[in-house]
């Protein structure tokens, strides 16, 4: 299985998330704001849209609706001012979702150590990398090492990178499963939650994310969610974490391989699996 990315810098996470999903825009780099949107796309909820689209007048090219809400895309020669025109018509950017452990190495081969014996069983709908994509991998492979059974709904590439639409999509369609794993999340422009993520059931656990900092990290910052961290100095933190979880070294078994892994994903996955319902 390839390694999960290291990514050392700002730009290098541009570059891989680029590549990934599509050009992106920098929100206030450095700054206490900073976050990374989609490039001149923004998300409307359907009562907003006539007010917006009245708004923007001829800045927008074409729409189209996308998980319950409306994907405007503007102009070519606006699409890197999102932000501001978001703020200035009174919709959101579509921001970019980072797999959890994406600012940090997450795994090793378990070599002399016996791993624990298996714990429960039941089902966790995982929002996450493709299963054959090293995250989405590593993460299913903690729940099944912990007796539970993984049902994928992919959200992010194989790199590890997705938007606040897609993610509401399969909130959606996993809105009646008894327990729903999102390993991963991303910050806001404004460090409130997207509106089209607002809606996320009581039935969502989330990562806590890895940037060791108190800016709530959605969509694990929602009240409705159970948001997962740890003690250790990487982890999201701040009153909007509900539990802490370990998250080093965590036991995952993927096909004959059994790893070790480090991040908030695996601590989130950790917990998720104590709240399957055992047939």
């Amino acid at each position: 299985m390839d390694a999960l990315k290291q990514v050392g810098s700002l730009s290098e996470l541009v570059d891989h998330a680029t590549r990934a999903v599509g050009p992106v825009v920098v929100h206030d780099p450095a700054g206490p704001n900073e976050c990374l949107v989609r490039s001149g796309e923004l998300v409307v909820l359907p009562t907003d849209a006539p007010t917006v689209r009245k708004r923007l007048r001829s800045a927008y090219s074409h729409e189209e609706i996308a998980a319950g809400a409306i994907r405007i895309h503007l102009k070519a020669a606006d699409r890197a001012s999102v932000v501001p025109i978001a703020l200035e018509v009174g919709a959101a950017p579509n921001h970019v979702h980072l797999a959890c452990p994406i600012m940090i190495g997450t795994s090793r081969p378990v070599i002399g150590e016996r791993l624990p014996d298996l714990l429960g069983e039941g089902t966790v709908a995982l929002l996450d990398t493709p299963l054959e994509a090293p995250h989405g991998a590593l993460v299913a492979g903690v729940l099944r090492h912990h007796g539970a059974t993984v049902r994928s709904f992919p959200v992010l590439t194989a790199p590890g990178f997705g938007d606040d639409l897609t993610l509401a999509a399969a909130l959606r369609a996993t809105r009646d499963l008894p327990v729903v794993l999102v390993a991963s999340g991303t910050y806001t422009f404004d460090d409130r939650c997207p509106p089209v993520l607002a809606g996320c059931g009581r039935n969502v656990v989330a990562a806590a994310g890895n940037g060791g900092s108190p800016r709530p990290w959605w969509p694990a910052a929602l009240p409705s969610v159970t948001s997962v961290g740890s003690t250790d100095p990487f982890s999201g933190r701040g009153p909007w974490v509900n539990v802490q979880a370990p998250a080093v070294d965590v036991p995952s078994s993927v096909g004959s391989s059994q790893l070790l892994c480090t991040g908030t994903s695996f601590a989130a996955a950790l917990h998720a699996a104590t709240l399957v319902p055992v047939p």
